[in-house]
């Protein structure tokens, strides 16, 4: 797995520093879809900017030295020329996707499709035909995507059967977080409490170790997310890892608090990136490195058998 110079400086500032490296950008307020758990649509949705002006924002976001971009939305495919524009401009990129308009080959991108069940399941919260939709484009791209899937009380019984499904697609691996509910609401219809969140944490692992590192979930990742493990070392913004790394931004270019809104309830939280960087590094564990370093390479070809 070879790394860039740029990326070697990422992995260094992680390791030596706790300066930001990355920015997470909702480069548009459009989707083409209205999930039934997304938290994007309880935010407010500000005009975005155009396109000059939100590569010039990118830009400006890299001179300070942010050198890794996440790309959200909305729907980022809608557009496309910021995500070819960021793939230039940062050393790694990742954009996610819903996968209705395809992977579009561009460089230095890798694009993760959230789907979030077998098809019946994933159609009835993401609408009828996006499964297939997204299945076929996914058969077509140049480059394989990585699968997220967001567990919440509407798919937390999907797991085996998903999970089983995507193994036999030309996938590079899979990710998964948990759903994290919004202050201002009541999300008893979406969060799992974080006991019951334990046995799922469990069934994850038991997932890893029957198709290996293609599940993208270790045992330290498991750890930063179980109650009885260090969930409660972090479960706060001013302890949230990601918060000091990432700079998150709306589509008017104005910062917010997290990628999942200015509300989200940090005390219940189940950010997949907060329990890769801190499985990663706290303390050091190769596994989990491995699997950030996966993200970084887009080039890298899903691995045989």
């Amino acid at each position: 797995m070879l790394l860039t110079p740029g990326k070697l400086l990422i992995l260094a500032k992680w390791v030596l520093t706790s300066l930001p490296t990355t920015v997470a950008v909702d480069i548009t307020h459009r989707c083409n879809l209205k999930c039934l758990h997304c938290y994007w649509w309880k935010q407010d949705h500000p005009a975005e900017l155009d396109d000059g002006r939100m590569i010039a924002l990118l830009k400006g976001l890299r001179a300070r030295g942010l050198a890794a971009a996440i790309l959200y939305g909305g729907e980022p495919t809608l557009r496309p020329e910021v995500c070819r524009a960021a793939g230039e401009i940062f050393d790694a990129t990742l954009a996610f996707t819903n996968g209705i308009n395809g992977f579009p080959e561009l460089k230095n991108v890798q694009w993760i499709l959230s789907l979030d069940g077998p098809q019946d399941l994933n159609d009835t919260i993401r609408g009828a035909g996006v499964y297939a939709k997204a299945v076929e484009n996914l058969k077509r791209a140049s480059q394989p995507p990585i699968v997220h899937m967001t567990i919440s009380r509407l798919n937390q019984d999907s797991l085996d059967d998903f999970v089983r499904e995507m193994m036999r697609l030309p996938i590079k691996g899979m990710g998964f977080s948990f759903y994290t509910p919004d202050l201002t609401r009541d999300e008893s219809g979406l969060f799992i409490p974080l006991k019951e969140r334990d046995r799922l944490i469990m069934e994850l692992l038991s997932l890893r170790r029957r198709y290996g590192e293609k599940i993208g979930f270790t045992p330290a990742m498991a750890r930063q997310l179980l109650t009885a493990g260090d969930f409660y070392q972090w479960n706060r913004y001013a302890a949230c890892p990601v918060s000091q790394r990432v700079g998150c931004f709306k589509s008017n270019g104005q910062p917010k608090a997290c990628t999942y809104g200015d509300s989200a309830d940090c005390s219940r939280c189940g950010c997949a990136a907060v329990a890769a960087y801190r499985g990663a590094f706290k303390p050091f564990d190769y596994p989990t490195l491995r699997l950030i370093l996966g993200l970084m390479v887009p080039e890298l070809r899903v691995r045989k058998g």
